[in-house]
């Protein structure tokens, strides 16, 4: 009985599906590209504020629903100094 009770308050996992796994690689592949442009110097905003990493993968990929545009800004020598996602109306 006691072996019971453990198992039922245990936490239990969500089930992990193949969507889900591919879903997580594209997310760390996102944030990996997004802290090397940090790396570089260049300023991340997500709708026009200053943002993390962090912030902008999250926005971008769990709201399946709405979609984020980039908006490369460079300097005089062409390099990238700002990115900022905007998010994009959809009907």
């Amino acid at each position: 009985m006691e072996k019971h009770r453990k198992k039922d308050n245990q936490k239990r996992q969500p089930r992990r599906t193949p969507g889900h796994r591919l879903k997580d690689r594209k997310a760390l592949a996102f944030m990996r590209e997004l802290r090397e442009y940090e790396r570089e110097g260049t300023s991340l905003y997500l709708d026009g504020k200053p943002s993390r990493p962090e912030e902008i993968v999250s926005a971008c990929m769990l709201a399946e629903e709405t979609n984020y545009m980039r908006d490369f800004i460079g300097d005089e020598d062409q390099r990238i100094r700002k990115i900022n996602f905007i998010k994009i109306k959809t009907n």
